[in-house]
């Protein structure tokens, strides 16, 4: 009996994986806002590139590897020998062959770029080049041509179509312009029309995700569809005249409404106007903990069609699995974790929760920015918060979201303290674009506008100066609220109250938050938080608490921040206005030197500082203070927009030339690498293990529970880990730190600089 050939080392055949990634090209051809004329033609082209993408593995080397035979193949390329093979079939045309050619590696180097991850001219067969190591290739795929030829029928059968394959292979039927990736008259970009390159990118896009989507194992049947969904009408509440007003606009829009008024709800709304059958919709935000918390509020609305996307979403969607679908075994969730998580990669959920970067990375053409050019075209994409946006981040935000708009797609950007400079800028990009807030006008706009949930006094001095007061106030008080800059700082202040109030119990009535816990006992903690039925007496937290729990204190104490920040920090004190306004201090001195903010430090502020001015217009204002109060002390203490460095930044970001310049720069076949180190890495953390935690981690890791370990590790910022020199052994996988650790207070770094924040 004649062995199979395979394509996977898991004893799948080739025309197995090739019939399955058929099948994923179908579905997602046909899941893709499409004319019926682009539709045809990426049928055409996409299926035929799909069939041959794998045949190359036939060769007798690689089936080796395949089979444990032997550990490498030296190198040598299948792709080349699979668009070999196609360029003998008549109709193929060069996006084809490009497409099976580079749906692994890139084009070849130009002798600047590194070689790594780029195709080997030598084994590229062009005109009349045949190399030794080209023939030695192809004499290797012709001795297993008969072998072949069994599965290539059951591919083709499944096609419907009588394609007859050669078992001599020839050279690659493409101008040699296509694997030219210099600035000359030769190269891709001078020698081929824009518009080939852009096709020629969009069917490589394509075969990459479908080889990924029929590559996974637990993939469900369908691909999701968008449907609208109704999120006001029967039993729910009806929407506010903003909301409302916001739901009729087609287009780019901007957003600026309080905490807790339905921002939410507006966007969406907002969506369902603007987001047609098969477009994509994607909800940015810039932290993980609310891109989290967002995802399940949308698949509450729109169910299984909603992905989450961002570094660490298969470890979010496994915690989340493992809180939800106690049936399942711990290697079931871990399965199904990757699997969603994989998915919301590619292009496959209609809805997606993501941050900013997810979004840059394949403007700036990261790797893998090739299923922008399907996705992105008629998208609907929701900014929100985007005033905490880095004034990088903003500028290349901006400038995507102006090429994006020359696509078709439309964009809503949202905050909740909106200085009017942001919303200058946002014009000066974007146009005219229609601004909508609460109206003063409408009676249910005017209630939220008018809501004052705070008494805010200033207090010139720093939190352990006044320890004895907050340790009384805390006790009388049924929940407090305590915000520090640092996490050294939340340590101290949790340490210092704990010590005072004997009768407190830990996780109970006093709980301690901050970013150096494990994501394992993070989790916990903000599980603890926000679904219980009552909340701590005390949370001590550092700014995570700005942004990813939807919780309700009664009384706050606050180090220094800006206005956007406090404004965030005191969205989680008297959340609803449904108690009397409720007491806040705010300090004008934080515990730790560092000042997260802006370069002055300690109590030399200078008079532009951003936070100093924030001081000086909350000690002004008139107390109980309104939303609409805090509106207005953001555009003062933002007056002058971005100044200095953050200008340069900003602007830097917006004319970044990959973007501003889409059309020349554009290069079929190849992406920056330098994208993911500055993308993937913009949080400035890496993450380390705590050396009495090593044990554990090997227990998982051995058990095959990688999510499990990895949940233990915490994570640092770059800038600290110069103070952690001395006890970070950096030659261990992942690296170990031998600092203590406990549940209670994370990770203490005594020696390290408090730069440590979040």
């Amino acid at each position: 009996m004649m062995t199979r050939i395979l394509a996977k080392s898991s004893g799948e055949t080739l025309s197995q994986h090739t019939i399955s990634c058929l099948k994923a090209a179908k579905r997602l051809i046909d899941s893709l806002p499409l004319s019926e004329d682009i539709r045809k033609r990426l049928e055409n082209d996409v299926l035929l590139a799909v069939a041959f993408h794998d045949v190359g593995k036939a060769a007798g080397g690689f089936q080796r590897v395949l089979k444990g035979e032997q550990k490498t193949w030296n190198g040598k390329r299948h792709e080349v020998l699979s668009a070999a093979l196609a360029s003998a079939i008549p109709g193929a045309s060069p996006f084809v062959v490009f497409a099976i050619l580079t749906h692994h590696r890139s084009i070849p180097s130009d002798g600047i770029t590194g070689i790594f991850g780029c195709l080997y001219p030598e084994q590229i067969p062009l005109g009349y080049r045949q190399t030794p190591v080209w023939k030695e290739m192809a004499g290797e795929w012709e001795d297993n041509c008969d072998r072949f030829l069994r599965e290539w029928r059951e591919i083709a059968e499944y096609l419907g179509q009588s394609l007859s394959v050669s078992c001599e292979l020839k050279t690659l039927s493409i101008d040699p312009s296509w694997l030219d990736r210099t600035s000359g008259s030769r190269g891709q970009r001078k020698a081929i029309s824009f518009d080939e390159r852009y096709y020629a990118s969009l069917v490589r896009g394509l075969v990459i995700a479908s080889d990924h989507l029929g590559s996974t194992a637990r993939l469900p049947a369908p691909i999701p569809e968008y449907r609208g969904y109704p999120i006001f009408g029967g039993e729910k509440k009806k929407p506010r005249p903003f909301q409302k007003k916001l739901g009729t606009i087609e287009g780019s829009a901007t957003l600026r409404a309080p905490t807790g008024s339905g921002k939410t709800e507006a966007a969406i709304l907002w969506a369902q106007k603007n987001q047609n059958l098969n477009t994509r919709l994607f909800y940015v935000l810039p932290y993980t903990a609310s891109i989290n918390a967002m995802y399940r509020r949308l698949r509450k609305i729109f169910g299984e069609n909603v992905g989450l996307l961002h570094h660490r979403a298969t470890a979010s969607l496994y915690q989340m699995l493992a809180d939800d679908a106690d049936t399942l075994s711990h290697l079931d969730k871990q399965d199904i974790a990757k699997t969603i998580s994989e998915l919301s990669r590619e292009m496959y959920f209609p809805i997606r929760v993501c941050t900013p970067h997810q979004i840059l990375r394949h403007t700036l053409r990261g790797k893998g920015w090739e299923a922008m050019l399907a996705e992105f075209p008629q998208a609907c994409f929701i900014f929100d918060e985007i005033h905490a946006y880095d004034p990088r981040v903003v500028g290349l935000t901006l400038a995507s979201a102006n090429l994006l708009g020359k696509w078709g797609c439309h964009s809503l950007f949202l905050s909740a303290t909106l200085p009017e400079f942001l919303y200058q800028l946002i014009r000066e990009v974007m146009g005219d674009i229609p601004f909508v807030e609460p109206d003063p006008n409408q009676n249910e706009d005017k209630q939220i506008l008018d809501r004052k949930r705070h008494w805010i006094t200033v207090e010139k001095s720093n939190i352990l100066d006044h320890v004895e007061e907050v340790v009384e106030s805390c006790s009388e008080s049924p929940s407090t609220l305590i915000v520090c800059n640092h996490v050294s700082s939340a340590q101290k202040v949790y340490s210092e109250i704990k010590r005072r109030i004997k009768t407190l119990e830990p996780e109970k009535d006093i709980v301690l938050l901050h970013s150096r816990f494990t994501h394992e006992d993070r989790t916990r903690k903000e599980s603890i938080i926000t679904r219980s039925k009552k909340i701590p007496k005390i949370l001590v937290a550092t700014q995570v608490v700005e942004v990813s729990l939807d919780i309700d204190f009664e009384k706050g104490y606050l180090e220094p921040a800006p206005i956007d920040a406090l404004a965030q920090r005191m969205g989680r004190i008297n959340r609803l206005a449904e108690r009397p306004p409720a007491n806040i201090v705010v300090f004008t001195e934080q515990i730790g030197s560092y000042n997260l903010y802006c370069n002055c430090h300690g109590a030399n502020h200078q008079q532009d500082c951003i936070v100093k001015r924030t001081l000086d217009e909350v000690n002004n204002a008139k107390n109980p203070v309104s939303e609409e109060d805090l509106i207005k002390i953001a555009d003062i203490v933002y007056r002058d927009g971005y100044q200095g460095e953050d200008r340069r930044k900003f602007e830097q970001g917006l004319n970044h030339p990959d973007i501003v310049n889409f059309e020349d720069r554009l290069i079929a076949g190849i992406y920056q690498d330098w994208v993911e180190e500055i993308i993937e890495r913009t949080d400035g953390a890496f993450e380390v293990l705590p050396e009495s935690l090593l044990e554990e981690y090997e227990r998982k890791r051995d058990n095959g529970l990688w999510i499990e370990a990895n949940s233990l590790l915490v994570p640092v910022r770059f800038r600290s880990l110069l103070g952690l020199r001395n006890v970070l052994n950096t030659k261990a996988d992942p690296w170990q730190v031998y600092c203590p650790y406990s549940y209670e207070e994370g990770l203490k770094v005594e020696s390290a600089s408090d730069a440590i924040i979040m």
